[in-house]
């Protein structure tokens, strides 16, 4: 069976659970113009929406399962929203198609990854603005998180590839998780200086853990959006005058990340985690990237 044979949908999903699953956050839906709404899974202020943005952490994409095309394993969407924008005599439909190249060009200059809802059942003949109205039978959320693999800013034309590929960032650790929004606080002065930590060294070490903790081997768990989170750590503290370098940061499992600040261990971690760096530091280099 091909790889685009197994993705085609059979489910009678909600767009508003697999944009839920996906990492969006739906509590608006329960709102329209009128107040509170009884279903808010129905409501059609978002609910036929052709694409969903978290900012700074996932875009959903509704596709046609027909439109996919597979070659040497990889799976792949030729999209113009902008190009049915213009030709679509639907005010709500030009909307909903500058909405979707609006998050697709969001999705490229940020690097964020893709969640596709795949769907299937009787679609709009583009080149007909009178034909009848896409109607979805089935439709499911991808496992597999996608991502722009290329995008012209003058037409509009994007390749969206299956797997996150190198245009997005597949491994995230603590300081890219945007920080949460709080209530008010009392206001105190304080004073004195913090050290700023080099992203691209952080970035460095997580590529280098490959998704795996550098102390035990266990695999990070996989976020929402389809990226998979492990916390980046200086083995010798910046407090201590540890370099911030590639040659002192690793990439653990939020747990030995706790017990090598904490745990009765911390001081063993620390050994073992330098001794493991020093048999890496031919590739650690910042010029040793994998492609």
């Amino acid at each position: 069976m091909s790889i685009i044979e197994s993705l085609r949908p059979f489910e009678r999903n909600r767009i508003y659970d697999m944009v839920y699953a996906a990492g969006v956050d739906v509590s608006d839906w329960d709102n329209s113009k009128k107040g509170k709404v009884k279903n808010p899974a129905a409501n059609p202020k978002y609910c036929y929406n052709w694409s969903f943005v978290e900012p700074g952490k996932v875009v959903v994409l509704n596709l046609w399962h027909d439109d996919l095309k597979e070659q040497d394993g990889d799976v792949t969407d030729e999209w113009n929203a902008r190009e049915i924008a213009e030709r679509g005599r639907s005010s709500v439909t030009k909307a909903r198609a500058m909405a979707m190249d609006h998050a697709i060009q969001l999705a490229f200059k940020e690097k964020l990854p893709i969640r596709v809802v795949l769907c299937e059942g009787t679609k709009r003949n583009r080149n007909d603005p009178d034909s009848a109205a896409s109607k979805v039978s089935f439709r499911f959320l991808d496992s597999e998180p996608w991502h722009v693999a290329r995008y012209e800013s003058g037409s509009g034309q994007c390749t969206l590839m299956r797997g996150l590929g190198g245009s997005a960032n597949r491994y995230v650790d603590q300081f890219d998780m945007p920080v949460p929004e709080g209530g008010p606080a009392q206001k105190v002065p304080v004073k004195g200086s913090t050290h700023i930590r080099r992203p691209e060294v952080r970035r460095f070490a997580l590529d280098r853990a490959n998704g795996k903790c550098e102390y035990c081997g266990a695999v990070g768990f996989t976020m929402t959006n389809g990226q998979v989170y492990l916390e980046t750590h200086h083995v010798v503290p910046l407090h201590e005058q540890g370099p911030d370098s590639v040659g002192n940061v690793v990439a653990l499992c939020p747990n030995h990340h706790r017990e090598a600040h904490h745990g009765n261990n911390r001081v063993e971690i620390r050994k073992k985690l330098q001794h493991k760096l020093a048999s890496l530091a031919p590739n650690n280099s910042l010029q040793a990237r994998r492609p």
